[in-house]
């Protein structure tokens, strides 16, 4: 289904302050993200729920849960993403092991969520919807941008809000 920004003008997704600052760095401000056109709707499953990845982030970040997944699966993502752009030479061999460095040595505390708050109107010809196999159900709005400019979004730094209130666990991602 195409999106309908008369009815979602905004759209939103969650990532890392870490692959926010990868992005940024090596990729030319280009952002890849998942995004769908509800912040906390409880009829989303939580893996597509914005306001629920915000939560898994932040739980695991304070309580240093080594058994969630939660950061595990965003650094096979940074991962998996630098890998395709060296790939097609977005980067280059030393960027490529610079962020696996970065990745490697994280404290949780660069796994703080950042939202992205997407103008719709701005990405339409660019949102693809995701495929029904690909989605987290088949009653989901899902939506992929591969390539988000900079003046299309605006960034909630949670990191920012949360300064001085709540400590993250003092752990490295490997740990």
């Amino acid at each position: 289904m195409e999106l309908n920004t008369e009815k979602n003008p905004i759209l939103y997704s969650v990532g890392t302050y870490l692959a926010y600052i990868i992005s940024r760095r090596y990729y030319g401000n280009v952002h890849y993200v998942w995004c769908t056109t509800k912040f906390n709707d409880l009829g989303q499953p939580p893996t597509l729920n914005p306001c629920k990845i915000c939560r898994g982030y932040l739980e695991q970040i304070v309580t240093g849960d080594r058994h969630a997944r939660v950061i595990g699966n965003n650094i096979t993502g940074i991962l998996t993403g630098a890998e395709k752009k060296f790939n097609v030479g977005i980067i280059d061999k030393g960027e490529y092991n610079a962020i696996k460095d970065m990745v490697s040595t994280a404290d949780y505390e660069l796994f703080l969520p950042v939202l992205y708050i997407i103008d719709g109107r701005k990405v339409k010809s660019k949102c693809k919807e995701v495929p029904e196999a690909d989605k987290a159900s088949d009653n989901s709005v899902e939506y992929v941008i591969e390539n988000l400019e900079e003046n299309e979004f605006e960034t909630i730094f949670v990191r920012d809000i949360l300064s001085g209130i709540v400590a993250p666990a003092d752990k490295k991602a490997g740990e």
